[in-house]
């Protein structure tokens, strides 16, 4: 994975599909997803990701809560351990959301997933996704990279 410059850390944008790996167990890919965690963590990656990913993540832990799959302590606790993992927010404006738009019209994704697309595109990194639509459909907007294709390099 050798997305910064010479010299620089990689840099990626994740989007909740990867990062609900990372408390969900048994998900599939979740060893890249945690091996790519561990590397953010450890500062050998940088990471950056949209205030949506908030809600998308938390969301997604309130439908494992609700099924069982976690317990509401675990889901409460994994969220409050997002923002440790150093991942780099960043804000939402009026004029984001209008190139989100535009993103969402050429590609036919969700304006959810455009969101991502065009946080990879304006940072100039890839964007790490575990969702096939996303990286299918906005692979000529962006660099993008299914998890289970990411090659990581420690």
């Amino acid at each position: 994975m050798d997305k910064g410059g010479e010299g620089e850390k990689p840099k990626v944008v994740v989007d909740a599909s990867v990062a609900v790996k990372w408390v969900i167990p048994g998900e599939p890919w979740e060893e890249q997803a945690v091996a790519l965690k561990d590397m953010v963590v450890s500062g050998e990656v940088e990471a950056y990701a949209p205030q949506l990913i908030m809600y998308e993540v938390a969301s997604v832990i309130l439908k494992a809560v609700l099924r069982g799959i976690l317990k509401p302590s675990r889901g409460a606790e994994a969220l409050r351990a997002f923002k440790d993992l150093g991942i780099s927010i960043q804000a939402f404006d009026w004029d984001c959301a209008a190139e989100d738009l535009a993103a969402a019209l050429e590609t036919g994704l969700t304006i959810y997933d455009s969101v991502y697309l065009h946080l990879s595109r304006r940072l100039n990194c890839r964007l790490v996704t575990a969702d096939g639509e996303l990286e299918e459909k906005g692979r000529n907007v962006a660099e993008i990279v299914l998890l289970g294709d990411l090659k990581l390099q420690r």
